[in-house]
């Protein structure tokens, strides 16, 4: 998830360098059928990346979280029993 961040980041700079006229290029490339600057596409697609990689991450550590109940519940059914 570092990655994304650091993607994000670098991207977010180049945005701001373009938006500021150090980087003049980029202010020329745009998405036709968007009417987008590239920047600005390129950082909302980070930006899909991070929240679709958070919402994996938040579902897998939900499981981790039940499974972890569930050994809890069997040790305590195992004690009453045993």
């Amino acid at each position: 998830m570092i990655w994304w961040v650091f993607l994000l980041v670098v991207v977010t700079s180049l945005s701001y360098l373009s938006d500021v006229g150090a980087l003049t290029f980029l202010q020329d490339w745009r998405i036709p059928f968007l009417n987008a600057s590239l920047t600005s596409v390129l950082i909302l697609l980070c930006l899909i990346g991070l929240l679709a990689r958070m919402m994996k991450m938040s579902k897998k550590g939900e499981k981790e979280a039940l499974m972890e109940k569930v050994k809890q519940l069997e040790k305590e059914l195992s004690d009453l029993k045993g």
